[in-house]
């Protein structure tokens, strides 16, 4: 065959399977069905589901952590301090031993013997002025009470403890004496006195341990005895 009848054949082939292939297509195209149009309500539920699907939250970024505070040292425990040792315990100082009651001196004595008579005279003036008139006891009490510049109530209750008349005067007498001694009290003086004298001491040993003059209690009394006697003479002459 000739060039031109090569061409001819070549050219007439690729037409056959041009128009082949163009057969094959257009079948395919018409027995493929087209796509059936969404109906409204269909296209409205799809919208809705679209929207139903809610987009996934958005994950909050953890809290940063922040770091323990360090733990601080405990401090370190101080050692208590040793107890110290108890102080012994001294022994008790022995009580001294009294000293002995010296005995009264001769004039001491000669002073003590001279009250005592003189109380008993007391004694018995303040007696006889008791019975020469009703009111007799409150006399002698007042004339006492005078004499010594007290209340007579402080008599009186004396005469309540059993301390009679001349006892009283020479308890006031020495009494004054310690008030300004020892700077005490009249009922402090009173009560010291009359503690020693129901111990059993006598006036002068007294006298001696509180450091007063016995002599001066003599003289008071005497001043004392001296106006019940003035007293109970007036009163049995009238």
């Amino acid at each position: 065959m000739d060039t031109k009848d090569q061409v001819r054949y070549w050219g007439g082939a690729l037409g056959a399977v041009a128009l082949v292939g163009a057969i094959v297509v257009a079948v395919v195209v018409v027995q493929t069905p087209a796509p059936k149009p969404k109906t409204a309500a269909q296209a409205q539920a799809a919208v809705r589901t679209q929207s139903a699907v809610k987009p996934p939250a958005v994950v909050k970024p953890q809290a940063v952590v922040k770091p323990q505070a360090a733990v601080k040292p405990q401090a370190a425990v101080k050692p208590q301090p040793a107890p110290k040792p108890q102080a012994a315990v001294q022994p008790q100082a022995a009580p001294k031993p009294q000293a002995a009651v010296q005995p009264l001196t001769v004039a001491e004595r000669k002073i003590s013997e001279e009250l005592w008579v003189e109380q008993k005279k007391l004694d018995t003036d303040s007696g006889r002025v008791k019975a020469a008139t009703p009111d007799g006891r409150r006399r002698v009490a007042e004339t006492i009470a005078k004499q010594f510049n007290v209340p007579e109530k402080l008599v009186n209750d004396l005469r309540g403890r059993k301390v009679a008349d001349g006892e009283i005067t020479a308890a006031l007498a020495l009494s004054q004496q310690l008030m300004k001694h020892d700077k005490v009290t009249r009922q402090q003086a009173l009560d010291r006195i009359l503690a020693a004298r129901k111990s059993g001491q006598g006036w002068g040993a007294i006298a001696r341990s509180l450091g007063l003059k016995l002599g001066d209690v003599v003289t008071d009394v005497k001043k004392t005895d001296k106006q019940l006697a003035k007293l109970a003479t007036v009163k049995v002459a009238g």
